[in-house]
């Protein structure tokens, strides 16, 4: 997964309303998704754009970096930290769940 910080430039697939790519700047990270100010788009998705209030919001694996802004020592070790934690959490075993037998009551038979 790409680290994206504020102000990087993406481009991402049509998404919701939109019926074409369009790309813009990242206005807010979240865990598994970024908040795109939409800025490139085509001319015939403008009213969807408007709708959107030129926002959206789409799942990080589904965005490309176009340009990156200047990225700190801070910044690359952030990055990662998060990709080392998300190889742990891929690594552990899922747990089973517990099941409980019912109970035969001689009765049932």
């Amino acid at each position: 997964m790409t680290f994206y910080k504020v102000g990087d430039e993406v481009k991402a697939g049509k998404f919701g309303p939109l019926e074409h790519d369009f790309g813009g700047i990242v206005e807010k990270v979240y865990e598994n998704s970024i908040m795109i100010a939409i800025k490139q788009f085509d001319p015939s998705d403008k009213t969807s754009v408007n709708e959107l209030n030129g926002r959206a919001v789409i799942r990080k694996d589904e965005a490309k970096m176009v340009k990156a802004v200047e990225r700190t020592a801070e910044d690359k070790e952030l990055a990662a930290k998060e990709e080392k934690e998300k190889g742990e959490k891929a690594a552990k075993p899922a747990r089973k769940k517990r099941t409980t037998k019912k109970s035969e009551k001689k009765g049932d038979k």
